[in-house]
């Protein structure tokens, strides 16, 4: 018997930036999940570049992700990077910084309605299942509010660690002090190094609950 493993999320979950044939993270982690357990992981990915997490919470209404939801052993959760960005640009732009403190508001209240809807999707059916929520690394480390703003986000984040089934993933501080070597040519995307450091930290932290 297998696992059920699906992936949701922004261009994170898709792989933007990966090597054509090396995958993102999911994919990655869908494989070392195959050979740690030595069992089948059907991997389901529901992403696209360039959602907002107001759009992937869009994504928990389609009847064919609230289906592969209902099956799966394993979730990860991508967002906010997006949001991120487009708060940066308005600060930049001279907009006040409760831009910034409003975005991080609005990505916990999506994070935490994903949760709920993937609570509901599950009751009464599969009482043992895992949602991995990806916190941010920092793309701008040359921004100083960034870092302030993302250390922020992601104590908060943090917090719905305390709901049943959810951990989140540091992703921040893997990253941290690697970005010239974790990011693509872009600048935003991780690399394929970028993405097997993702694959590493959430099969460290999952492994705990194989």
């Amino acid at each position: 018997m297998g696992r059920s493993y699906v992936a949701i999320g922004d261009s994170l979950t898709v792989g933007v930036g990966a090597r054509l044939f090396g995958g993102g993270f999911a994919e990655r982690y869908a494989v070392m999940l195959e050979k740690c357990l030595h069992i089948p992981v059907e991997l389901s990915v529901f992403a696209k570049s360039g959602l907002t997490t107001e759009q992937i919470l869009k994504l928990f209404k389609r009847p064919h992700v609230r289906c592969a939801i209902a099956k799966a052993d394993i979730i990860t959760i991508t967002g906010c990077g997006n949001d991120l960005v487009q708060a940066i640009q308005e600060y930049e732009e001279g907009v006040d910084e409760k831009k910034l403190m409003q975005a991080s508001k609005h990505c916990q209240e999506n994070f935490n309605n994903m949760i709920h809807e993937i609570t509901q999707i599950k009751k009464g059916r599969h009482p043992s299942y895992s949602i991995y929520l990806m916190n941010l690394y920092n793309p701008f480390p040359h921004i100083p509010i960034a870092e302030r703003w993302l250390q922020q986000y992601n104590e908060h984040l943090r917090l719905l660690a305390a709901k049943p089934h959810v951990d989140v993933v540091d992703v921040h501080q893997a990253f941290e002090g690697h970005e010239t070597k974790y990011l693509s040519i872009d600048q935003f995307h991780p690399n394929h190094k970028g993405y097997q450091a993702m694959a590493d930290v959430l099969f460290q932290q999952s492994s705990k609950q194989l």
